[in-house]
């Protein structure tokens, strides 16, 4: 069964509690007014203090809660640094995040999806590490590095202004490709450099899942790019896989391709696809 965050249920029952004495107040008011008008003109006064000082409370409180939850984010994050599980807590995400888990009990963030019974895989692991992490510690160290790793995606593209192909660098090409698969609506997944398995973008619309291959080369692309298509294609349970380049395929890559299903985008396919799709033209 899913756990209910605690920060969230005490936030809740705070509303509730706010909530009842409102609505109280408000009924205490409605029957001063028509039994006893002197009153009623001082709770009004009473109830303006009142919700001032909630206010300020609240805002008070707010305050104190977020430094209270940095400082035990700042915890967590550290934590998994001075153990040197960086590198692993990434690489989950990519394995596990990228919505191939077909339960329906799920933890998400963003566009990530990972399956409950995984999370309480990974406790174990880092309790087998001396790192006794709770399921809601944990939802805020993978919520940190999706949300790390999304700005990244977001911050480097926006930034990119050349319009050559050619001087982009591989990741600088797998975060176009990101831009490019999300404005044609699709639920686009930028996997990790390590452990991707062959399999750099993972794109869902509807019934589609769809492995993404990029490379950048300026030479045509051999037959051990559509390999590693399908073979990343299966890991990540895809039903289908797509390999895209600044170049040209090989004819050995070609017929690969067609024996294996793999739809191949060769640089002027993808040049229209980008001036169609973002409105951009690379060279």
């Amino acid at each position: 069964m899913k756990p209910r965050n605690k920060q969230y249920a005490e936030d809740d029952d705070l509303l509730n509690l706010i909530s009842g004495l409102f609505v109280f107040y408000i009924v205490y008011l409605i029957l001063l007014w028509f039994t006893d008008r002197a009153n009623f003109w001082r709770w009004v006064l009473y109830g303006l203090g009142i919700v001032i000082m909630l206010l300020v409370g609240i805002f008070a409180w707010q305050k104190i809660k977020k430094k209270r939850n940095q400082k035990k984010k700042d915890y967590i994050i550290n934590t998994v640094l001075k153990a040197g599980l960086e590198e692993y807590i990434k690489n989950f995400i990519s394995r596990f995040g990228l919505g191939q888990e077909k339960s329906t009990k799920n933890w998400k963030r963003r566009n990530y999806s990972i399956d409950w019974n995984r999370i309480r895989d990974l406790q174990d692991f880092l309790s087998q590490k001396e790192i006794k992490f709770s399921l809601s510690d944990i939802s805020i160290l993978l919520s940190h590095y999706i949300d790390k790793r999304e700005y990244d995606v977001t911050f480097n593209s926006i930034n990119v202004t050349t319009g050559s192909l050619a001087k982009l660098s591989g990741d600088d090409f797998e975060k176009l490709l990101y831009r490019l698969y999300e404005s044609m609506d699709y639920s686009v997944q930028l996997n990790g450099k390590t452990g991707d398995q062959g399999g750099d973008l993972i794109i869902t619309k509807g019934q589609e899942r769809i492995l993404i291959q990029a490379k950048r080369y300026l030479s045509a692309v051999s037959n051990s790019a559509v390999q590693q298509a399908v073979a990343a294609k299966n890991h990540y349970d895809c039903n289908k896989a797509t390999v895209v380049t600044t170049g040209y395929f090989t004819k050995s890559a070609t017929e690969l391709a067609k024996t294996n299903n793999v739809e191949l985008i060769s640089l002027p396919v993808l040049q229209k696809m980008l001036l169609d799709n973002l409105k951009e033209s690379w060279n």
